[in-house]
């Protein structure tokens, strides 16, 4: 997962990105492909505003959390991320033809691969 931090109109803080990092692992259990997370910190006016994107494969979530502190906001942004990804989630399991789907097909293919890869050369070097 990469996470990457822009500061608008405050300083970085380095306590602040390693809550947020600690706070946005918890959302890897939903994750099926590797994740980009983007987190935007700004300040307007005395409210502390944390925008959150992530992309994950084909599928986008935002999120925007606001209060007078920024740990604060961060706590409420990733729940939401959480409340996104978890319908998702529960949307693709629940799927009426859930075996079919993609990320079944994806699922299914995972379980039978075999775990350890053997390359041969592709000819001989002469």
């Amino acid at each position: 997962m990469k996470v990457d931090f822009t500061f608008k109109h405050v300083d970085s803080s380095e306590p602040l990105m390693e809550y947020a990092r600690d706070r946005v692992e918890k959302i890897t259990k939903f994750e099926l492909n590797p994740m980009d997370v983007h987190f935007v910190v700004s300040m307007e006016r005395h409210e502390c505003i944390v925008e959150v994107s992530v992309m994950e494969g084909r599928r986008k979530f935002k999120a925007t959390g606001s209060s007078d502190d920024f740990y604060r906001s961060v706590e409420m942004v990733v729940n939401k991320l959480m409340r996104q990804m978890s319908k998702d989630k529960r949307r693709l399991k629940h799927h009426k033809n859930a075996e079919r789907s993609h990320y079944g097909k994806i699922a299914r293919l995972t379980e039978t691969l075999e775990p350890n890869f053997t390359t041969k050369p592709l000819r001989k070097a002469s």
